[in-house]
C-alpha cells in the first residue's frame, strides 16, 4: 500500500503557498502563485476571489504532477488563510464584488461612531480583540451604509480561505479560530455572539457553520477534482486563521514557549489554557486549534514587509534583486553591534495595531546623520522591527504570561543576524523548527488529525516538527537593547499629534 500523504493550502494576502506532507511530516512538495492586491481608493485593499480559486488550482497540480505521487494517497486537505477579509456572495454563492481584505482602511467612520457610542469596549470584551479596519464586523457595517446594492444581495458572508473551502467542497463553513478574527465571535464560548450580531443588526443567517479546526467540513466535489488533480470524496478540515495554523506549524501549544512570526506584518503568539482578554492594549485572543485552548497574540502590521519595503523604494532594486537582498546574506557576514549609528526606524508604515491601535501611525527613522550608511538603515529597519514586536512581549508580561524561549518564523527568521537581533531584544532563546511554511504545514497537519492518523495536534506535532537550532542572547547585546527601548517605545507618544495632523492635510 502506498504511504499516505496530506496536502495543506495557505492563502496568504500576496500568494497562496500549497505543501504536500508526508505521515511523518517532511514536505514533499511546494508550490506557490501570486495575485493582485487591488487599491481603487485610497486605503482600500481588494482582490479577486476567482484569481485566488485560479492560483490554487494551479498550485495544487504543480504539487501533485511534480512529485509523481498517485493522487489516491492524498488523504486529507487542511485549509489556512489571510484572517478579518470579507468575501459577499449572492443566493446562487457567487461574489457580488471583489473581497475586503483585512489591509483595507475604509471602516475607519464606523469604528469611530462605535466608540463615540461607547461601545467598543463592550463588544471587545466579547470578541476578545481590540477594533481594525478590515475586521469583517466593521466592513459590514461600511458595505451596508455605502454599497446598499449589494447588502440587498447579499446572502452569505465569508472569510478569504472559505471562498476556497466553497469551490472545493461546495459546503458554506469556517472553523472557531478564522471566526475570532471577524469581530462576531463569542471568544469564551467559540460561537458567534447573538450579543454583538444584535448589537451590530447583522442577522446571523449570514454567516456559515462554525467547526473546530481538525473537524471534516466536507470533501472534494467531483466539479473540484476536475480542475485540481484531487480525487473527489477526500476529506477537508476546517483547519484556520494562517496564524493559528502558523501556531501549530511552530509547535505552539504549551504556554511556555511563543513565536515571533515576521512575514508581511508581524505576530507575537503564545498559547494558554484560559481565556485571557486584554484588547484594551492591543492584544488579540483567538480561539486555539486545540479545544479548550487559546492563542494569545500581539500583532503589528509591517514586519518584514518593511525590510521589503527599504529594499524596494529605498535602494529601488527590482524584484530578482529584492529576493536576493532578502536573504540578508550580505548582513550576516558583518559583524555589528546594537543600535550601530545610533539610528532608529518606527515601522508603522500603514498604521498600527499593538499596542497602539492606531491607522494613522506612520514609519519615521530617527538620528539621521550624514555619517549614516545604507547598511545603517537596514539595520535600522531590523532592530525597529524587532523592538516593536517586544511591545508585545512587554504586554504579554504584565499580563502574566512567562515564556522561556521563542521560536522564530517568516521571512525574517531566514536571516541568522535577525535572528540573533530578536534574541538579544527579547532576551530570550531563539528557536529554529525543522518546519518550513508554518501555516501551510499546520493546515495539512490537522488534515492528518481530522482523518485520524493522529488523535490530537499535540501527538501530530511531537511526530512531525523538532528543534534544529537555537540563539541565546548575548548579555552585553542584551544590557545596549534594554537602553534603547524606553527610547524606542516614547517615539510613539512624542509623533502622534503630528501624524494625525500630516493625515487631515489635503492632498
Amino acid at each position: 500500500m502506498k504511504p499516505p500523504c496530506f496536502l495543506g493550502i495557505d492563502l496568504g494576502t500576496s500568494s497562496v503557498k500549497v505543501v504536500l506532507t508526508s505521515l511523518k511530516g517532511e514536505i514533499l512538495a511546494v508550490s506557490s502563485r501570486s495575485y493582485a492586491v487591488y487599491s481603487p481608493q485610497s486605503g482600500w485593499a481588494e482582490q479577486d476571489p476567482a484569481q485566488w480559486w485560479q492560483a490554487v488550482r494551479e498550485a495544487i497540480k504543480e504539487v501533485i504532477g511534480p512529485s509523481k505521487i498517485d493522487p489516491a494517497q492524498v488523504k486529507a486537505v487542511g485549509m489556512s488563510g489571510q484572517t478579518h477579509g470579507t468575501v459577499v456572495l449572492d443566493k446562487g454563492w457567487q461574489p457580488l464584488n471583489r473581497a475586503i481584505i483585512w489591509m483595507d482602511r475604509r471602516s475607519i467612520p464606523q469604528i469611530n461612531r462605535l466608540k463615540k457610542e461607547d461601545k467598543i469596549d463592550f463588544l471587545s470584551q466579547i470578541a476578545g480583540i481590540p477594533p481594525a479596519c478590515g475586521f469583517m464586523a466593521f466592513t459590514l457595517l461600511w458595505l451596508r451604509e455605502n454599497k446598499p446594492e449589494i447588502w440587498e444581495k447579499a446572502a452569505k458572508f465569508l472569510l478569504p480561505k472559505d471562498y476556497l473551502r466553497l469551490r472545493l467542497t461546495g459546503e458554506l463553513a469556517t472553523d472557531v479560530t478564522d471566526a475570532g478574527g471577524t469581530f462576531l465571535l463569542d471568544v469564551r464560548r467559540r460561537a458567534w455572539s447573538s450579543k454583538i450580531l444584535e448589537e451590530l443588526e447583522i442577522s446571523p443567517s449570514y454567516l456559515p457553520s462554525l467547526y473546530e479546526s481538525t473537524e471534516i467540513t466536507g470533501t472534494v466535489s467531483r466539479e473540484a477534482s476536475g480542475q485540481t488533480l484531487l480525487p473527489a470524496g477526500i476529506p477537508v478540515a476546517a483547519g484556520g486563521a494562517d496564524q493559528i495554523m502558523g501556531a501549530i506549524g511552530n509547535a505552539i501549544i504549551e504556554n511556555d514557549v511563543g513565536a515571533c512570526i515576521l512575514g508581511t506584518g508581524g505576530q507575537f503568539i503564545t498559547s494558554l489554557n484560559k481565556c485571557l482578554i486584554k484588547p484594551q492594549v492591543g492584544l488579540h485572543t483567538f480561539p486555539h486549534a486545540i479545544p479548550g485552548k487559546w492563542i494569545h497574540m500581539g500583532a503589528i502590521l509591517s514586519g518584514a514587509m518593511s525590510f521589503d519595503w527599504y529594499c524596494r523604494q529605498i535602494l529601488r532594486l527590482n524584484t530578482r534583486q529584492v529576493e536576493k537582498e532578502l536573504s540578508l546574506v550580505f548582513l550576516n557576514k558583518k559583524e555589528v553591534s546594537p543600535h550601530h549609528g545610533k539610528l532608529l526606524f518606527l515601522p508603522c508604515l500603514g498604521g498600527e495595531r499593538t499596542p497602539y491601535l492606531d491607522p494613522l501611525a506612520r514609519g519615521v527613522f530617527v538620528g539621521l546623520t550624514l555619517d549614516h550608511t545604507g547598511f545603517d538603515l537596514a539595520l535600522a529597519v531590523m532592530e525597529g522591527v524587532t523592538l516593536a514586536m517586544r511591545n508585545c512581549l512587554e504586554i504579554f508580561k504584565q499580563s502574566g504570561v512567562k515564556l522561556s524561549g521563542l521560536v522564530s518564523s517568516g521571512g525574517g527568521a531566514k536571516s541568522k543576524l535577525w535572528r540573533q537581533i530578536q534574541a538579544d531584544v527579547f532576551n530570550l532563546p531563539i528557536l529554529t523548527l525543522n518546519s518550513r511554511e508554518q501555516s501551510a504545514y499546520g493546515a495539512s497537519l490537522t488534515g492528518a488529525v481530522a482523518t485520524g492518523f493522529f488523535s490530537s495536534v499535540e501527538e501530530a506535532c511531537q511526530e512531525w516538527i523538532k528543534e534544529v537550532d537555537r540563539i541565546e542572547p548575548v548579555p552585553e547585546r542584551v544590557k545596549k537593547y534594554d537602553q534603547l527601548y524606553p527610547i524606542f517605545a516614547g517615539l510613539y507618544s512624542h509623533l502622534k499629534e503630528d501624524f494625525h495632523s500630516l493625515s487631515q492635510l489635503s492632498s
